[in-house]
């Protein structure tokens, strides 16, 4: 697992490389951008699935997607994803999902979540995903509700969730899960490991439009203090870390 930006991450199991949400755009709707991606867009190794949780401009790059297709990856994203592919020239294999349908091929299984964020449509999913035995579950920059306790309870459990902590605020509206609200879905799903991503600091807030007050750190604090069988990576972004599957007894 490599954390790239935001909510893009590098995922390498069994031979396959996975991306999410691909973002390396300098630039977002015209704000200053503080973090450059950690992983520049050619450095990456071969990425065989883009896993797109949704299409606002900080999730889904069409410059990037074209790139990465270009060299053979299959895009799976929410319903309307195939439309925005098109409408931007990109000859890219996509799979779309909706709210619990699956997607599996090879050693990728992929389930979409429903989740909620904020608009234009279409709406955002979660995705619970396995290659071999490894599981994870990404959920985009959802904000917090009671899905986390439905994919707790209708799938098994994660060896590393990829939880949003930015509390991104748009007129006083939350639309992504804060430190807090990100504690509370850790301790719903019990992954047995949880990376901060989506984190505030990455482009400059324009209050009271949008803000993103939440920080990783907080949400590691937070987590630490409930003392709760889930373990916080401190991973900074570009950097590389093996997150072991469960032992089969545990699975």
């Amino acid at each position: 697992m490599t954390w790239v930006r935001t909510s893009c991450v590098l995922l390498r199991s069994v031979g396959l490389g996975l991306l999410t949400d691909p973002w390396f755009a300098r630039h977002m709707r015209g704000l200053p951008v503080f973090r450059k991606p950690a992983v520049a867009l050619d450095a990456l190794p071969r990425i065989d699935f883009v896993l797109a949780s949704h299409l606002h401009s900080d999730h889904f790059d069409p410059a990037a997607v074209a790139a990465l297709a270009a060299k053979g990856a299959t895009v799976v994203g929410t319903v309307g994803t195939a439309a925005h592919v098109r409408a931007h020239g990109i000859g890219a294999e996509v799979i779309e999902l909706s709210p619990w349908q699956t997607f599996s091929r090879g050693a990728l299984r992929v389930v979409a979540t429903p989740a909620l964020h904020t608009g234009p449509k279409p709406d955002e999913i979660g995705m619970w995903l396995q290659v071999g035995d490894f599981r994870c579950y990404f959920a985009g920059d959802q904000r917090f509700g009671p899905v986390f306790r439905q994919v707790g309870a209708r799938l098994p459990r994660v060896d590393l969730a990829l939880l949003p902590v930015g509390g991104t605020l748009i007129f006083g509206h939350r639309t992504t899960m804060d430190p807090a609200d990100a504690v509370r879905a850790a301790l719903v799903l019990r992954p047995r490991h949880v990376l901060p991503i989506h984190e505030g600091g990455e482009w400059l807030p324009v209050p009271p439009a949008s803000w993103h007050p939440g920080r990783r750190g907080a949400f590691l604090a937070k987590l630490r203090t409930t003392g709760a069988d889930v373990v916080g990576l401190d991973a900074a972004p570009g950097v590389e870390v093996e997150v072991p599957p469960a032992p089969p007894e545990a699975s």
